[in-house]
């Protein structure tokens, strides 16, 4: 295995055993943008100060009801059974069928239309104009909107005092008018009446403006919280979030005051028709009774007829009494052949009919359910579509009640048309009776007949009437009021979570904002970043350090460079023998020269006699570096033949142990001269001579001579700049590195500035005490 390769598998297990994060290197990264991040937090804070004084306090309104037992809300509390009292309604059908009439459209939009609270109205207040629902002296009645006018459309009203108002017209002046009168306006026809309020009239104008009710309904419904206390109570809690406490309490309150109007409304369906139907057969009844009345008054006056004989009498009494059965039970028909009627109709979206006098509980008990759930079903359709499941279950009870309904039906009416038989025979022996009696007097019991049917018919159904009407005044609503609307402190702006959120974004996004621009940037930042990408470890970093100097003997920069010549003495099988080290780049300004030249500086201060060879017959950097001649005969003219190996050496003038030889004149053909054979004869010569030998190379991804003169190396120290080489140059690595297209292929991270960057390892230069000297070397 090859010994990259061999690192690779090294560095992983070593990554993973690792893995976690620093967080002192994670606070590094951002802590040379500090100043950035604590004015982006005064920034937020300072909004967020602006912030609470201009926003509108968030108010939550409560109530609370009862749901009790529909049967047992309409008994007297007397005639309740225990049973009756512990008998709670079925939670999830009962309750949460309240639950949604309390949240229903047509509920809300009853109590919008109430309280007309489409008028919105707004008082400027500092900068802006914030709602005003009870501090004004005045209050718009809006009589008939227009109905093409755009909704929130403004009008703005001056109070002039208390008798007169101002409004703004279209050309800007403000008209005079005076409270209670009728206005024709844009908006519609109006008035505006005083209000009993304490405030005094301002010079600020009030902004009406009408709001559209749908979206009202809608906003509403989504304020607006119904749920259960508890899964085994049947307590309702109501909540309303609103800006201001008093309209809270006023929509609260009056949504339960509609909902109960409504509810005893439902209730009282049935008992007015059945009202209704006693009524007009009332009302026939007593004509018909003028009618014979009068007619025996005429027959009397007429035949001289004071009284009538005691048989007479006997047969009249037996006739009434047998008549007055007769007529309830006509009456009983009557109704259970309108039941029948309404059990058979395809629509029923009418109301069950009257059950008077019907003495099957059963029955009574069955119309009783039909007319719940046909009111259920169409509380539901008030607010659901009729394709929902939940009228699959409604559908098939009041299917199964129509159906057990009709049975009794046809029992009841078969009873009672066997009773009418009876009935009708036992008159019928004694109208023979009266047969036998003379002219006159039969005709008088006849019409004497006829009078009482109808006067006991009439008593029957007034005294039903009655009982009805008792029922309709006591029929209470199937709720009790816990806890009327009250208000709890504000919720909202809550002034500690807000500096605290303030704060917590003051950081937050602008270390967002640093990552993400750090992460778009082309070039390399981070140490990770290389590791990540091929797979190994990155072998030094140097720091950046623009003062550095060869003379410093302690200090950050001269301590990694001797870190790096120790892990060099690592990559050496045998550290006698002379090393030949390759210095490379992916292009020109990352410090190959600086990293060659202080590299070539600490081993020879080690002891090793070193040289530093120029060979980027390019561009020249070593020759700047050392301060040597520029016309000094240098690699070029070895190469060529032009000049001797002893002759092209020169002292560094930094250490005695350490020489350099320049590049020389630079050529056109750069890649030929190393080919033509004598750089495997230069490198052998200075082997004989030298313990180091280290090697500037053009930059490998822009010339192919580093390629050449790898042939000749032991090592090669490839360099990374940070912030300046691309994060592209590292698809190029990769395959150097897999491939050993040069020697044992070790990278340097140079130029690491932690403190403008965040990145790197976390160096204390402080430890060291710098002295300073001469020999400047330029990064």
């Amino acid at each position: 295995m090859s010994t990259n390769n061999s690192q690779f598998l090294t560095f992983a297990a070593e990554k993973e055993k690792n893995s976690s994060v620093s967080l002192k290197s994670l606070f590094a990264k951002y802590i040379y943008y500090w100043p950035f991040i604590v004015l982006c937090t005064i920034v937020m804070i300072i909004v967020a100060f602006l912030y609470l004084r201009i926003a509108e306090p968030m108010y939550e309104v409560k109530a609370s009801l009862l749901v009790t037992n529909p049967k047992e809300a309409d008994k007297p509390q007397e005639s309740q059974s225990v049973l009756d009292k512990i008998d709670l309604p079925n939670t999830p059908e009962v309750v949460e069928n309240e639950i949604a009439k309390l949240k229903s459209a047509k509920l809300i939009n009853q109590v919008i239309n109430d309280l007309q609270l489409t008028v919105n109205y707004q008082q400027k207040k500092g900068l802006f104009y914030k709602e005003a629902y009870t501090s004004l002296p005045f209050k718009l009645v809006m009589i008939k909107p227009n109905p093409d006018v755009a909704l929130n459309t403004e009008t703005f009203i001056k109070v002039k005092d208390s008798q007169t108002f101002l409004v703004k017209t279209n050309d800007g002046d403000y008209k005079p008018y005076s409270f209670n009168d009728i206005l024709h306006t844009d908006i519609g026809t109006w008035k505006l009446i005083p209000a009993n309020t304490s405030s005094e009239p301002k010079d600020e104008p009030v902004k009406i403006t009408l709001l559209d009710p749908d979206k009202l309904v809608e906003q509403y419904q989504k304020n607006i919280d119904a749920s259960l206390q508890d899964k085994l109570a049947t307590a309702i809690d109501l909540s309303f979030s609103t800006n201001d406490r008093q309209k809270g309490k006023d929509i609260l309150n009056h949504l339960i005051e509609v909902y109960n109007s409504n509810e005893i409304g439902d209730k009282n369906k049935e008992t007015q028709n059945t009202i209704k139907f006693i009524d007009q057969r009332l009302a026939s009844l007593s004509g018909e009774l003028n009618g014979v009345e009068k007619d025996i008054a005429s027959f009397k006056s007429s035949n001289g007829l004071t009284d009538m004989t005691s048989d007479a009498k006997f047969a009249l009494d037996k006739l009434q009494s047998n008549d007055s059965r007769l007529s309830e039970i006509n009456v009983q028909l009557s109704i259970v052949d309108g039941i029948e009627r309404y059990v058979n109709s395809a629509h029923t979206g009418d109301r069950a009919p009257a059950v008077i006098g019907i003495n099957d509980p059963s029955l009574v008990s069955s119309v009783e359910k039909l007319s719940q759930l046909q009111l259920q079903h169409d509380q539901l359709l008030a607010t659901t579509p009729e394709t929902n499941p939940d009228f699959e279950e409604i559908n098939s009870q009041i299917k199964t009640t129509k159906a057990a309904i009709k049975d009794n039906v046809k029992n009841i009416k078969a009873s009672l048309l066997n009773a009418q038989n009876k009935l009708q025979s036992l008159s019928s022996n004694s109208e023979s009776s009266i047969a036998s009696l003379p002219g006159q007097e039969r005709q008088f019991i006849s019409i004497k007949r006829q009078q009482s049917i109808k006067e006991n018919l009439y008593v029957y159904l007034l005294q039903k009437r009655e009982e009805v009407s008792l029922s309709y005044a006591t029929t209470v609503s199937n709720y009790k009021v816990l806890d009327s609307a009250h208000s709890l402190p504000s919720k909202w702006p809550n002034s500690k979570l807000i500096y605290v959120a303030a704060l917590l974004f003051g950081i937050i996004l602008p270390a967002i904002f640093i990552f993400l621009r750090q992460l778009l940037k082309a070039v390399l930042l981070d140490p990770s970043e290389v590791e990540d990408a091929l797979g190994a470890p990155v072998f030094s970093e140097i720091s950046f350090d623009e003062l550095f100097t060869v003379a410093v003997k302690r200090g950050l920069v001269p301590e990694q460079f001797r870190s790096l010549r120790t892990k060099l003495y690592g990559l050496r099988a045998n550290n006698d023998l002379p090393t030949v080290t390759l210095i490379t780049s992916s292009v020109s300004a990352e410090g190959k020269s600086f990293i060659a030249s202080n590299l070539g500086v600490t081993l020879a201060s080690a002891g090793r006699k070193t040289i530093i060879l120029e060979l980027d017959l390019r561009r020249s950097a070593i020759k700047a570096i050392f301060n040597l001649s520029k016309k000094h005969a240098g690699i070029t003219e070895f190469l060529s033949g032009k000049s001797s190996l002893d002759k092209i050496i020169l002292p560094s003038g930094t250490d005695p142990l350490l020489d350099v030889i320049s590049s020389g004149t630079l050529v056109a053909n750069p890649a030929e001269l190393l080919e033509n054979g004598k750089l495997a004869e230069f490198i052998s010569k200075l082997r004989e001579t030298y313990d180091e030998i280290i090697i500037d190379t053009p930059p490998v991804h822009l010339v192919a001579d580093a390629y050449i003169i790898a042939r000749v190396c032991d090592i090669s120290l490839y360099v990374i700049r940070q912030g300046v080489t691309s994060k592209s140059e590292l698809k190029f690595i990769k395959p150097l590195m897999e491939n050993n297209k040069l020697p044992k292929i070790q990278i340097v991270f140079n130029g690491v500035n932690v403190k403008r960057y965040g990145y790197g390892y976390d160096y204390d230069d402080s430890y060291y005490e710098s002295t300073p000297g001469t020999g400047h070397l330029p990064i």
